[in-house]
């Protein structure tokens, strides 16, 4: 892996975008994390990146005797992405994030209480499968452990992901407009 690592780095990087949603559980109930990406791509097998998430499910807590409050996430994280299996329209990756951010409140008023540090780690696999010359679906599966910060929530800080999702090869389709109008 090391190997195939550093040799995918001599190759010229290419531009890599991602939006995504990672769900995962918080109290039992679904969460979902959403992300925008942004890096370099080295030889189609590894990704370097840096990303924003931030927790999309309103999940609300009492605060104090009377108030209850809106659960805020929000982090940078650094993201690699190694992809060790292509094999006819099949690909399988291995996505790694490591977040650093806050947790906090919201109150009504707008305000945030109770704002701490977090850091996580999320490493899944992921498989994506072309089905159609720009289009594909992916699932996949991992964990988030909460490393530091977790005073916020009153759950188990290591907590199973799993992803499910349809894209666009939009270098693809750049590529073919681009050559249709040359």
């Amino acid at each position: 892996m090391f190997d195939s690592i550093k040799s995918s780095l001599t190759h010229t990087p290419k531009i890599y975008a991602n939006f995504n949603t990672r769900n995962s559980f918080i109290s039992n109930y679904r969460a979902q994390v959403r992300g925008v990406v942004l890096g370099a791509n080295f030889n189609s097998q590894f990704t370097l990146a840096i990303g924003y998430n931030w927790l999309h499910t309103d999940f609300f807590r009492p605060i104090g005797e009377s108030d209850t409050a809106l659960l805020k996430i929000r982090y940078v994280s650094p993201f690699m992405e190694y992809s060790f299996l292509e094999k006819n329209n099949l690909e399988i990756t291995i996505p790694v994030y490591l977040g650093f951010g806050i947790s906090g409140f919201e109150k009504i008023d707008g305000t945030l209480v109770n704002k701490r540090f977090i850091l996580l780690y999320e490493p899944s696999m992921k498989a994506t499968y072309r089905i159609l010359r720009y289009f594909n679906v992916s699932a996949g599966i991992g964990f988030r452990a909460i490393l530091a910060g977790n005073g916020n929530l009153s759950e188990n800080p290591i907590t199973p992901t799993y992803t499910l999702g349809a894209g666009l090869f939009l270098g693809d389709i750049y590529r073919d407009v681009k050559k249709a109008f040359d």
